[in-house]
């Protein structure tokens, strides 16, 4: 890997959080590593990491030799209280944010920060990175593609995001009172400051899906938890009850009426999963005919299974904002 030949982007700071990332941080260090331009400075805050994380990362940029400041601070830190050391110890204006389990594509700092203005957040595409059959059903429910992306309501994930240092400060930094959609409330801090927020569809990180059903249930779980304690999406929360007591009420109507309810039912069904279905022939391409079928068929049910998650987060984290 050439790497003191690379341009640098001066006033350019890369930050991420990490915590017991041993498995996917060397990945990750060599996309951030490999890119077409460096920035100037690279700070990682670790969270008290107990696997040899820092260990790796150290190792890393040893073997490295980047031409660039590095600073790797060691503190037990949830994730928005990482990210504001990071941010708070970096020199440069221009903040790039990123997280351990993706893969930066090579152009991925240079084209989001060259987005990035005083006024302006860039935020790109986050793209999934997906091996098995579970990975691949995940991606098609849960990942939209670029071309669906709608801009004027579109909200960057802190895996994908360049920002200005002064913005940061202006809006407070990340809500530390939050473990969970923390991005997406710093988001608003941001909207409602005015600054705008552009997507960058040519910048994109690839991140690693979930492997399992329960690892699935818990990352969506915490997803609504931090809505409701950030008090964000409840139209959306509100549409999401309202759909699950329409499909209790058919049940209802299933067991004690008539079988003929399962029509509307299925019809419904497929009405719901419409938006994944036409994302199978994306996620699955070159894969065989009968694995496709299949995630059709598993698809509707991975998506009730994802929106039971996010019931009983919101639900929780309702319980939890009352008690606070």
């Amino acid at each position: 890997m050439d790497i003191n030949n690379k341009a640098i982007r001066k006033n350019t700071a890369f930050i991420a959080t990490v915590y017991n990332e041993a498995d996917t941080i060397r990945p990750f260090l060599e996309s951030l590593a490999g890119q077409s331009v460096l920035p100037a400075e690279i700070v990682i805050v670790d969270g008290g990491s107990t696997d040899g994380t820092v260990k790796i990362i150290k190792s890393c940029f040893r073997d490295f030799s980047l031409p660039v400041r590095v600073n790797i601070i060691q503190e037990e830190a949830g994730i928005s209280r990482g990210r504001n050391i990071a941010i708070k110890a970096a020199r440069s204006e221009v903040i790039c944010v990123s997280d351990a389990g993706c893969i930066l594509d090579r152009d991925w700092l240079g084209t989001l920060a060259s987005n990035a203005g005083p006024d302006t957040v860039a935020g790109g595409y986050s793209a999934a990175l997906a091996n098995s059959f579970l990975e691949r059903c995940l991606a098609s429910a849960v990942v939209v593609l670029p071309h669906q992306v709608k801009e004027d309501r579109f909200m960057p994930s802190s895996r994908n995001v360049c920002f200005y240092k002064s913005a940061w400060e202006r809006v407070g930094g990340y809500p530390q009172n939050l473990d969970f959609g923390e991005d997406m409330k710093f988001n608003f801090f941001l909207k409602n400051q005015g600054y705008r927020i552009k997507f960058v569809p040519r910048a994109v990180v690839r991140w690693l899906m979930r492997t399992s059903l329960s690892s699935i249930f818990k990352q969506f779980f915490r997803y609504a938890k931090g809505d409701a304690l950030g008090r964000m999406y409840t139209y959306r929360h509100g549409l999401r009850i309202g759909s699950a007591a329409v499909f209790l009420a058919f049940l209802t109507l299933i067991f004690t009426v008539s079988w003929w309810f399962l029509l509307p039912l299925a019809l419904l069904l497929l009405v719901y999963s419409r938006p994944a279905f036409f994302r199978v022939g994306y996620v699955f391409e070159g894969r065989r005919c009968c694995k496709k079928a299949a995630a059709i068929m598993l698809l509707p049910f991975l998506l009730a299974y994802i929106d039971l998650a996010k019931l009983c987060g919101y639900f929780y984290g309702l319980a939890i904002r009352r008690r606070i």
